[in-house]
């Protein structure tokens, strides 16, 4: 029996286009939670297309996050994402 991960994929995409192309591809692998976010359970094989099919679309106006819900996991970025500093009067909540 293949072994699932759970995954969460966030996007934040600034082109309608663009947006579509990943909401859509991203229905094919999960469930969304949110607007821009899905969570995906995944085999490794489901993962990796999952991962070229985002590759493929050369995102050029926003990024896709994936985050493996497991202790000590990496996140994996695709496209064009923006350095944040958080002393430039950005506000956030701990």
């Amino acid at each position: 029996m293949p072994r699932n991960s759970k995954y969460v994929v966030a996007y934040d995409i600034t082109e309608d286009k663009e947006r579509k192309k990943v909401d859509d591809l991203l229905k094919n692998f999960g469930f969304r939670v949110q607007k821009s976010v899905f969570e995906c359970r995944l085999t490794k094989r489901d993962q990796n297309r999952m991962l070229e099919g985002l590759e493929k679309l050369e995102l050029k106006t926003g990024f896709v996050s994936v985050y493996k819900l497991q202790p000590n996991s990496k996140v994996k970025e695709i496209g064009v994402k923006k350095d944040y500093n958080f002393d430039d009067g950005a506000a956030f909540v701990i």
